[in-house]
């Protein structure tokens, strides 16, 4: 990895942006609606202004996302052809690059563009305290001149809106109006975002639910619920991992409750785990499994048996409450 690591301005970004002739852009593992927005928002912009770009990420993406939103299509999960420059975009640390981790430490020119306050593993980082990295991206797009279209607009609102829970969450503020407002103006289409990421479901999503309800766990006088899903789970229903995405806000939302916790076996006994918090931190928690994220939003991968996995993390969510 490049050991000399420098902070980038918006106006230095774009600098570089201009500089170069091709792009790798990467999103995290798992990808959220503000990886996917920004990642393909990003790419967008470039292209306009004649840079040839690729689009990268490990993981599937949601079937449904990829029907209504048909430009993740091209995201690849396997690494092709030479670029000037690697960004990664909305990644707090290199881990969250997934099989992509070691390619990108390896290379060169490498550009963080990230909101979480996470690791500066890139060259150049820009790691701005926004609610949402598409925030960065709409200041970056603005900075380049780029000619805005409905697209670009709409993938920058994706992030927007599902990072701050469609505008529900503690990170929402007065900035996050105004840019969702202008980019409403320049024809974002709200009305899908939300649709596809608040209101549609599949008949595995809706099974899964039921599942994980079933297994809903408390601790600590309630103050923490837990909830999980095995891969027998998801084969019986037909889904995969994509089907679990927001099941762990139905933890947090049992009103005594802190701490909302998610388990997904992954893979064979090894578990993605997503946490929510209600005014309390959970990301130093992720963080001690090497994972993190948001303040009050945050997850990891824990490999062990199911109730070994759960009572690591009861023993450290305990040590906080």
């Amino acid at each position: 990895m490049n050991s000399t690591k420098k902070t980038a301005t918006i106006e230095q970004v774009a600098q570089l942006l201009r500089r170069y002739d091709s792009f790798a852009l990467f999103a995290h593992t798992n990808p959220d609606g503000d990886t996917i927005g920004a990642t393909v928002a990003l790419g967008l912009a470039l292209r306009k202004i004649g840079k040839r770009v690729a689009l990268f990420c490990d993981s599937p993406m949601d079937e449904k996302i990829q029907r209504e939103f048909p430009e993740t299509a091209e995201f690849r999960r396997e690494f092709f052809g030479k670029y000037d420059m690697f960004v990664a975009v909305d990644c707090g640390d290199l881990n969250r690059l997934g099989e992509f981790a070691d390619l990108y430490g390896r290379f060169g020119e490498t550009l963080t563009l990230d909101h979480h306050g996470g690791e500066y593993y890139s060259r150049y980082n820009l790691v701005a305290k926004y609610a949402s990295t598409c925030q960065i991206v709409y200041e970056t797009v603005r900075q380049l001149g780029v000619e805005w279209d409905k697209r670009i607009a709409t993938y920058l609102y994706m992030g927007l809106c599902t990072d701050t829970g469609n505008f529900s969450h503690n990170n929402t503020d007065k900035e996050c109006f105004l840019t969702a407002a202008d980019l409403c103006e320049k024809h974002a289409d709200m009305e899908r975002v939300n649709r596809v990421f608040f209101k549609d479901t599949t008949l595995a999503e809706v099974k899964l639910l039921g599942r994980a309800l079933n297994k809903m766990r408390v601790y600590f006088d309630g103050k923490m619920a837990l909830m999980y899903l095995t891969k027998k789970d998801l084969d019986e229903v037909g889904a995969d991992l994509s089907a679990t995405s927001g099941i762990v806000q139905n933890a947090v939302n049992v009103d005594t409750a802190k701490v909302g916790v998610m388990l997904t076996e992954y893979a064979d006994n090894v578990y993605k785990v997503s946490m929510r918090g209600k005014d309390f931190p959970v990301r130093e928690i992720c963080r001690k499994f090497g994972g993190g994220g948001h303040l009050y939003a945050s997850g990891c991968m824990i490999s062990g048996f199911l109730e070994d996995v759960i009572e690591k993390i009861v023993r450290e969510v305990g040590f906080d409450l």
